[in-house]
């Protein structure tokens, strides 16, 4: 493993002796069939509520992301795959919470050392399109900030879920059985770039997603590799979902929590290629200059 690489020996470390491919497969399959079983488990008896029942509405709130009620129990359900895979890995591995994260001090201070540097990036993308006539305001400030301390943990819930899935297990499990990056990097960053995949819009722009998520994976899995904690993947999936989903989110899917709502008429994203890749290429470096890596 390349010296730019080296913190991802000792994440790798803590599969030694247990790492196989099969136990990869096992743990998609795990997190995967098991959220669904628990989560439909949980969705079934929540429709049969009298709340429910006499409000059917609700399902549709939920489903879209609606209302800062629906974003809340979204973002809640992330908490899922965390505790399944926190069972999983202790049971196939014999490993924590502190192995998928890595130094718990180190990713502290490297979270919020690349949200200081990212923070402005997104600030400057952001605003001008609040100006926007299309852009719509749903809340006062005031009601919006006070939705924020509910908001922002069960936010971090959601992205720290997918990191610990993807970074910090996948990502190492895979780098303990071979040492080529293509590999341990790659495939958790196509695995991600897929569950963004959406069948029900069109082809392009469901693949486009794939391939933009993908590649922000691909920033995540490197910064990884760099640091050895998921201190800046944490930094960089948050500071992102803040901006799309908590500042101006497309009223397409859960946008209920968001300041302002972007319109999309009922039309697909089509990503401007140049741009999405400037920005990608952005954030990865200026992560890399707050972590000196």
């Amino acid at each position: 493993m390349s010296d730019r690489y080296a913190p991802m020996n000792t994440r790798a470390d803590a599969f030694a002796g247990t790492a196989n491919w099969a136990f990869v497969v096992i743990s998609i399959a795990v997190l995967w069939y098991g959220f669904q079983i628990v989560f439909f488990s949980i969705y079934s008896m929540w429709m049969q509520t009298p709340k429910v029942v006499s409000n059917p509405g609700l399902i549709d709130d939920f489903a879209y992301g609606s209302t800062p009620a629906a974003v809340r129990w979204t973002l809640a359900t992330f908490a899922i795959y965390t505790g399944l895979l926190l069972a999983t890995a202790r049971a196939l591995h014999g490993i924590g919470l502190g192995q998928l994260v890595g130094s718990i001090s180190a990713a502290w201070r490297e979270f919020w050392r690349v949200s200081l540097y990212l923070s402005p990036i997104y600030a400057l993308l952001i605003v001008p399109s609040l100006l926007e006539p299309e852009a719509e305001q749903q809340f006062s400030v005031a009601e919006w900030l006070l939705l924020l301390p509910a908001i922002l943990p069960l936010l971090f819930i959601q992205i720290s879920a997918e990191e610990l899935v993807f970074r910090g297990y996948l990502q190492s499990h895979i780098a303990a059985l071979t040492q080529n990056p293509i590999i341990w990097m790659g495939v958790p960053s196509f695995l991600f770039g897929l569950i963004h995949y959406d069948p029900l819009t069109v082809p392009y722009s469901a693949w486009a997603y794939v391939v933009w998520a993908t590649c922000l994976g691909l920033v995540c899995a490197d910064l990884t590799a760099r640091s050895g904690t998921l201190g800046p993947a944490f930094a960089v999936h948050f500071i992102n979902n803040i901006g799309a989903l908590v500042i101006l989110a497309a009223d397409d899917w859960l946008y209920g929590a968001a300041l302002f709502v972007w319109p999309m008429y009922g039309l697909a994203w089509v990503p401007w290629i140049p741009f999405e890749a400037l920005l990608l290429f952005t954030v990865w470096l200026s992560a890399r200059l707050a972590i000196r890596r």
